[in-house]
């Protein structure tokens, strides 16, 4: 009987060596289950991020979409005004010293008006040109580098040139001022 014993007692080392891989089997199968979870998790993360970011950078476009009928009336306005402009009348570079007070500064710039009619050569008067020169700078001189370096700056600098330039000289009716070269030294 011992002999059968033993066979016995190996038979069951052999069935309990066999059942353990079973068991560490689903051991395995549920730790790569658990494992799983974790990776969807940062996977799902990491998307909620980009749709984020790219929500972030896509947004501002849409939003100027929306106001584009206002920007679009603005920019048919603006090119109505150019349609009219018929001829334009460069005018000799600008070197001003600005009104800051802490700093020397200055600007150097060139403007050339839009005008609603040609101008014959005869009608480049001398005394007009000194007069709008004059006035534009003075006009400079009374700003600061803030009030001019930014778009807005820009704009009202624009709109104030032309209307001290049709105060000056009315027959000439500048409708617009293009800025062709603008520095401001900082």
């Amino acid at each position: 009987m011992a002999p059968n014993t033993q066979n016995k007692k190996k038979d069951n080392s052999k069935q309990k060596t066999e059942s353990k891989p079973i068991v560490e089997d689903k051991a395995e199968a549920k730790s790569s289950k658990k494992s799983g979870k974790p990776w969807i998790l940062i996977g799902s993360i990491a998307l909620v991020l980009i749709v984020g970011c790219a929500a972030f950078w896509v947004y501002p476009h849409f939003a100027g979409g929306a106001n584009s009928g206002s920007n679009a009336k603005a920019g048919h306005a603006q090119k109505a005004a150019l349609e009219q402009v018929k001829a334009t009348l460069a005018l000799e570079p600008f070197l001003v010293n600005l009104a800051d007070t802490e700093e020397s500064r200055f600007v150097k710039g060139t403007f050339q008006m839009g005008l609603a009619e040609k101008l014959s050569e005869n009608g480049k008067d001398p005394i007009a040109i000194a007069a709008m020169r004059d006035s534009i700078i003075t006009l400079l001189s009374s700003k600061t580098a803030n009030q001019i370096l930014t778009p807005q700056g820009k704009d009202k600098l624009r709109e104030e040139i032309r209307a001290r330039i049709n105060a000056v000289s009315p027959q000439l009716k500048v409708l617009e001022v293009f800025i062709v070269d603008f520095v401001v030294q900082l």
